[in-house]
């Protein structure tokens, strides 16, 4: 079972960001998401997943942006409350839940680099912010499955892990 996309762009965006605020490796911090992200969704995989993060913070370099956190939590939070066409998403929904596991995988990192892409010119251009201070994936309420990946840790001692 895979994870919807807008999911799965928001664990890529948490770990470029904590990649950026942390002295860890890619690999170490993208292991560590993995992990949890695969308790919930059994088909995916970690080089997609960092792929992804790589890809975002490639775009991110490109554009010469210097306050890449900032763009990377704003877009969490967009991606978070906001479906692609711009409607507030559902987090109560009568029928089905918005963090269902899919059949089909509906991603690939080259697809969400394009969201991405689209994204930080679209901020950069219009230098407006969505996400209000204060927000975090941790501070969520509405997805514990979320808060889970914004309470990640990476610890010195994750990197033992990655030599087995």
């Amino acid at each position: 079972m895979y994870a919807p996309d807008f999911i799965f762009s928001i664990v890529a965006a948490s770990i470029a960001e904590k990649y950026l605020t942390t002295s860890f490796q890619l690999e170490t911090v993208t292991v560590k998401h993995f992990d949890r992200l695969s308790e919930e969704y059994s088909s995916e995989n970690h080089e997609s997943l960092q792929i992804s993060a790589e890809n975002f913070l490639y775009t991110l370099a490109d554009a010469g942006i210097d306050t890449a956190d900032t763009y990377l939590q704003n877009y969490q939070f967009e991606k978070f409350k906001f479906k692609q066409n711009g409607k507030l998403r559902n987090w109560s929904p009568l029928f089905g839940n918005p963090i269902q596991a899919l059949k089909i995988k509906s991603h690939t990192p080259n697809m969400l680099n394009r969201e991405f892409k689209a994204f930080v010119y679209r901020t950069k251009q219009s230098g407006n912010f969505k996400c209000p201070n204060g927000w975090s994936l941790s501070s969520n309420g509405e997805s514990q499955f979320l808060k889970d990946i914004g309470d990640i840790e990476v610890e010195a001692f994750d990197i033992i892990g990655l030599s087995d």
